[in-house]
């Protein structure tokens, strides 16, 4: 199977999995948008595996694959399974974004042995800002200007706090948030899309993307 067969089945499933995640990722140059959504596919899998099993013991097995066989990947070793062998063509020795897919497998590997809520918001978050630094380091971006970074800050922990069910927190950071960058640049359209609580669905869709247009992330 080639690699465009290969991305086409990542790229229905994310619609499947996640349709937020499949049009968010949309927002980015249209060069770096494979692998933006190929990250993005790996993520909810990763996730998927935390909240689909119970069981410790199963989440560390898959978790665990999922290292070594990503590790083994991006260092060259052919796999029959697409996302690994899109790894493969997108990373190939790529050691940085190698060691920060890892970093994001061992954070939900913390995640899901913490039973603590503010401990588990803490890995959270951190899981949060990898992600961003991994998109970063894709899309080419080294730095925010000072408005976005500050905003963009908040509305990860808003996102994290939303994720445990803290919604009063969720929404004094989401309001401390809007009311620094209502309209960020388009470069940076993506980190607001993938943390913001208001999510793509297919009822919305057409009334989010109008609001898109004057770059109204939320």
């Amino acid at each position: 199977m080639n690699n465009s067969s290969d991305f086409k089945i990542i790229e229905n499933e994310l619609k499947l999995i996640s349709y937020h995640y499949y049009i968010s990722g949309l927002f980015v140059n249209y060069k770096f948008r494979k692998k933006i959504l190929l990250i993005l596919f790996l993520d909810v899998e990763f996730k998927n595996i935390i909240t689909g099993n119970a069981e410790e013991n199963i989440i560390a097995t898959k978790l665990n694959w999922w290292k070594i066989t990503c590790s083994e990947a991006i260092d060259g070793k052919n796999f029959s399974v697409p996302a690994l062998r899109l790894l493969n063509k997108y990373f190939l020795e790529n050691n940085v974004i190698k060691n920060e897919i890892l970093s994001i497998i061992n954070l939900y590997q913390k995640y899901s042995l913490e039973k603590k809520l503010n401990k588990r918001i803490k890995i959270y978050t951190k899981y949060l800002i990898l992600k961003k630094n991994i998109i970063c380091r894709i899309l080419g971006i080294n730095h925010f200007d000072t408005r976005t970074k500050i905003s963009l800050n908040y509305l990860i922990l808003s996102k994290s706090f939303f994720e445990h069910g803290e919604n009063s927190k969720s929404l004094s950071f989401l309001y401390k948030s809007k009311s620094i960058c209502k309209s960020p640049k388009r470069k940076y359209l993506i980190f607001f899309l993938l943390n913001s609580n208001n999510n793509f669905t297919k009822r919305n869709i057409l009334k989010k993307l109008l609001l898109l247009l004057f770059r109204v992330w939320y």
